[in-house]
């Protein structure tokens, strides 16, 4: 017992020497790359931009159709994190225990703010896509997926959207 008593306040010092150490040994995040980020639209461009509303209502039913529920956002695209950092609005919608989902941004953008915005989209490997409906930009392929995000460049709106299945879904009214 005497011996318990002398080792066990030797055992809480190494404990808590290791702890430091095994703290000090945790890597350091790499930072994320940088993108020309336009000036931020004030948050009062993005009023009106409602998740329930974005899509019209063919878009709710096949969210419906495919068993999609609305869930938090988590962005990983640097362009829908730019637009949602300029005061857009981001939401989602999964199949619950599943990957599938359906991820989008989307930015009231003033006239005068355009030019930044389409080097933005430049710069974020975004490219006008002529196969598609006009206002359609295809972003760079997830090595994860093998899945292009899109862009849909509309009325005084910019989408992103994380597949381009929806694409064609946005509400009159959201672009």
């Amino acid at each position: 017992m005497a011996h318990l008593a002398r080792t066990l306040p030797a055992l809480v010092v190494l404990g808590l020497a290791l702890t430091g150490c095994t703290a000090q040994l945790q890597p350091e995040p790499s930072p994320s790359p940088t993108l020309t980020t336009p000036a931020p639209t004030t948050p009062a461009a993005s009023v009106g931009i409602e998740c329930d509303r974005v899509l019209g209502s063919d878009g709710n039913a096949k969210l419906a159709a495919d068993g999609l529920e609305p869930v938090e956002p988590q962005l990983f695209d640097p362009l829908a994190v730019q637009l949602e950092e300029a005061g857009g609005t981001a939401c989602a919608w999964g199949r619950p225990q599943t990957d599938i989902g359906l991820t989008l941004v989307q930015l009231s953008v003033p006239d005068a703010e355009w030019a930044a915005w389409e080097t933005a989209l430049a710069d974020a490997g975004y490219a006008v896509d002529s196969d598609a409906a006009d206002g359609m930009y295809t972003g760079p392929v997830d090595p994860g997926t093998g899945v292009s995000t899109v862009a849909v460049v509309a009325g005084d709106r910019i989408t992103f959207l994380n597949t381009a299945v929806f694409a064609d879904l946005l509400a009159p009214h959201a672009i």
